[in-house]
């Protein structure tokens, strides 16, 4: 943590660390591309910066059928799909009837699953949105408690959204889970993860035992840095509950994170959820 937040001190733009990182990894890129190494649906590191690897994982596709019983059939939309992390997995799982739609703030992340995972499935649209983050997209011009999702009414079978609402504020996460809760069908699940405060994780963090230092309170929040407060956020599991209620979104488990729980499934904690 320390590393990333000196880096954004440093370089406060993202596509200055960006470029700077696919400097970096270019000799790496260039090796795996010139022995024939390449994955055509796994993009060069350089562009990895939603974390490393795990392209191939089936880990949360996994999760998706056991915990909202996703089908092949389904219509599905990844907020917030980064480099297509996900996405991959799902070309091989979804059947002629099904489609995936994504959508995110970064453009590179976007061009590439354009041209690598479009091109090969055209299932699978990917569209840039130019919405305002401190930490990803200083230069958007929409504000995300304002931002509406492009799509109609009751629209999708399934939502997921992974390490999205970690590096948002809270206002910003109501208009999403409101969104979200517009777009999907009645009986349709959502799967989304977060950092949740609640009294366990507060004291946890308090005691400095959790991988992610949420030590600065803004009430209803708490950052790891206060100068970039969106690279890294918790949210009060009660207000997140009040947010779903108001979306008209029936929350049906929390499987809570290894962020803070030695024995959590998952890093982040996750919320599933169904359309009323």
């Amino acid at each position: 943590m320390q590393l990333t937040v000196l880096a954004k001190r440093a370089f406060p733009r993202f596509k200055t660390r960006l470029a700077i990182r696919r400097v970096a990894y270019f000799p790496l890129d260039a090796i795996d591309f010139l022995a024939g190494r390449r994955d055509p649906l796994i993009p060069p590191r350089g562009l990895w910066f939603v974390g490393g690897g795990g392209f191939r994982d089936n880990q949360f596709l996994n999760s998706f059928i056991k915990y909202c019983d996703l089908k092949p059939d389904h219509r599905i939309l990844d907020v917030g799909c980064g480099i297509g992390k996900q996405a991959v997995p799902l070309t091989q799982f979804l059947g002629p009837a099904g489609s995936y739609e994504g959508f995110d703030i970064v453009e590179a992340g976007i061009e590439w699953c354009q041209g690598a995972i479009t091109s090969r499935y055209p299932a699978f649209i990917f569209r840039h949105v130019n919405v305002f983050n401190k930490h990803y997209n200083p230069e958007g011009i929409v504000l995300p408690e304002q931002f509406k999702f492009p799509y109609s009414n009751a629209s999708f079978d399934f939502v997921y959204l992974i390490s999205v609402f970690t590096h948002m504020l809270p206002e910003a996460v109501r208009n999403y889970i409101g969104e979200i809760g517009r777009v999907l069908k009645p009986g349709a699940k959502s799967f989304i993860s977060f950092f949740l405060l609640n009294d366990l994780s507060r004291k946890v963090v308090a005691d400095g035992n959790s991988k992610i230092p949420l030590n600065h309170e803004r009430g209803d929040y708490a950052v790891a840095d206060p100068a970039f407060p969106e690279s890294a956020i918790g949210l009060s599991e009660d207000l997140i509950r009040r947010y779903y209620d108001e979306a008209g979104l029936e929350i049906k488990d929390i499987h809570y994170g290894s962020w803070c729980r030695p024995e959590g499934p998952f890093f982040q904690d996750i919320v599933i959820a169904v359309r009323k």
